[in-house]
């Protein structure tokens, strides 16, 4: 069995610890703090991950559900259940039984969970347009092009990986 070597540079080397400190930077409590400013009581970032995946799932033209919930962040189903109550508790996601399938619950935002959404976008918009506010258009629309490749290189990798 040969072992294949990859040879990494030290722009690879730099690169990987950048996307690792962006990384930690958008898990670190200040970050948390700036995104949930002005949500809704009760709601934290698992809460606005549900929130992103009922949106998203439901904008594909699909039906989401829990289970769409649990498979989406890799939890098991019980667990994505309870993050579900507890947006349906706090206002921000209906259930209603599927009409093809009753033992299914269909999910949907409501208007305040809609808002919540809004308000985190423009919560991490305001921040990107601080930290850009002095760049040249250039800069930003090609960091935005590679930001983009570099996304889409990941997704390929990990979709071919599975």
């Amino acid at each position: 069995m040969c072992a294949t070597h990859i040879f990494v540079s030290d722009d690879l080397s730099r690169l990987d610890e950048l996307v690792v400190r962006l990384l930690r930077q958008r898990r670190s409590p200040s970050y948390r703090r700036l995104l949930l400013r002005g949500m809704p009581e009760g709601v934290g970032i698992a809460g606005l991950r549900v929130l992103r995946t009922v949106e998203r799932i439901a904008a594909g033209g699909s039906t989401p559900t829990v289970k769409d919930v649990a498979v989406d962040h890799a939890i098991e189903q019980s667990t994505a259940s309870r993050a579900v109550q507890a947006m349906t508790a706090a206002g921000l996601i209906t259930k209603s039984t599927c009409g093809d399938d009753q033992r299914k619950a269909r999910l949907d935002l409501t208007e305040a969970g809609r808002d919540a959404l809004a308000q985190a976008t423009a919560n991490r918009q305001e921040l990107l347009a601080q930290i850009t506010s002095g760049w040249h258009d250039d800069d930003l629309a090609r960091l935005i092009e590679l930001m983009g490749r570099l996304t889409e290189g990941y997704s390929a990798e990990l979709a071919a990986r599975r």
